[in-house]
């Protein structure tokens, strides 16, 4: 063999020894690589599970779609809303109740796909996926119907004088695939140290609540049947007040991160009075016409921002008109808490006087921040 010959073959060997060696290592190194430790079922038994278009997969427990938006209670991320255009595929593990555009009203065990609608325990059946309305829990499924939230907001502060507050709100609603159940409950107290006699002194107390039963009849209708309020305020004289009436309410739009809708409706209101004058009337019963509005926005995927107001049309003697409006954020922190930051603003056009004849003032605002936990 001529010397030209061994440097050949000597360079030969090389590169093949240097291609074959990074083959042998990646075939070492994949087949050392363990499979994803997860099971995923095709028929749920534990969770339900919904698969987003990016690839993510996410357990947990569906609470309801209205708007386009799910609502998932994972046991890691706490309650999440999932807009349904980046659902690629949902399965429930329970009986779920859906309701179709038309009003049609279906059961079963769902199956959610990019196109369409079917059911795990009922394969024959197939709806486009365009026509869903909204998904909540059925009647005949173990899960609750009911989910809401608790926030509480204080303030202290001490030095030449002390002052305490707290705020106290919980809202909780039950929803299927037709109506809609709502409570809610604000509680406001303050109170704040004489500085000439060192005694604690109220300087506020109300209380406030409504319950409301909606029904759907299409995507952009709902009617309201009935609506309560109670509220009482000693601060501007009111004993008690009780409102009960209907409503009709229309949602301008409802995209997947907002939605506004508006309502108004006819109502009775009864008012008794802390103090009056000699010879005024301590009650007053007063035909009402109600109008709201309440506007929702996803800032980001962990910021809401909230607007809610109404208005209540009523008699000279019960005010003329009452304004009342909830707005502010609430923002993620971890699993199930927010921090919330909002502003109640309370307006009576022609306050009530007392029994010497002193009005209150026509406007109460409150600037709360609170911890709210949702369940």
């Amino acid at each position: 063999m001529t010397t030209k010959s061994i440097i050949s073959f000597a360079i030969l060997s090389a590169a093949m020894l240097s291609t074959s060696a990074p083959v042998f290592a990646q075939e070492e190194v994949k087949s050392a690589t363990p499979e994803w430790p997860i099971n995923v079922p095709a028929v749920p038994k534990k969770f339900d599970w919904i698969l987003l278009k990016n690839g993510e997969l996410v357990a947990g427990d569906i609470i309801s779609m209205y708007q386009d938006k799910v609502e998932f209670d994972s046991d890691e991320f706490g309650i999440v809303t999932i807009k349904m255009k980046d659902i690629a595929q949902l399965r429930s593990k329970d009986v779920m109740s859906i309701r179709l555009d038309n009003d049609e009203i279906h059961e079963g065990q769902l199956l959610i796909t990019e196109d369409k609608v079917t059911f795990i325990d009922k394969p024959t059946v197939s709806i486009p996926r365009s026509t869903l309305l909204t998904v909540a829990a059925s009647e005949h499924s173990d899960e609750s119907l009911w989910d809401g939230n608790i926030s509480l907001g204080m303030n202290f502060k001490s030095g030449n004088s002390e002052r305490f507050d707290y705020t106290l709100q919980a809202n909780a609603r039950r929803l299927t695939s037709t109506s809609r159940t709502m409570l809610s409950y604000t509680g406001i107290f303050a109170e704040v140290e004489d500085p000439d006699t060192g005694d604690t002194v109220k300087t506020e107390e109300n209380h406030r609540l409504n319950a409301s039963y909606d029904w759907y009849y299409s995507r952009k209708f709902f009617f309201r049947l009935p609506s309560f309020e109670y509220y009482t305020n000693e601060f501007t004289n009111i004993e008690h007040q009780v409102t009960l009436g209907v409503a009709a309410g229309y949602i301008i739009y409802d995209e997947p991160d907002s939605k506004w809708d508006v309502y108004a409706g006819p109502s009775v209101q009864y008012t008794t009075f802390d103090h009056v004058a000699e010879n005024e009337k301590e009650d007053d019963t007063t035909p009402v016409l109600i109008v709201g509005t309440k506007y929702e926005r996803d800032i980001t995927d962990d910021i809401e921002y909230v607007f809610d107001y109404n208005a209540k049309f009523v008699s000279e003697e019960s005010g003329s008109v009452i304004h009342h409006l909830e707005t502010g954020i609430d923002i993620e922190v971890v699993k199930d808490f927010d921090i919330e930051l909002k502003a109640i603003i309370d307006r009576v056009e022609d306050p009530i006087p007392d029994e010497n004849g002193v009005l209150p003032e026509s406007n109460d605002v409150l600037l709360i921040v609170g911890l709210e936990y949702s369940f």
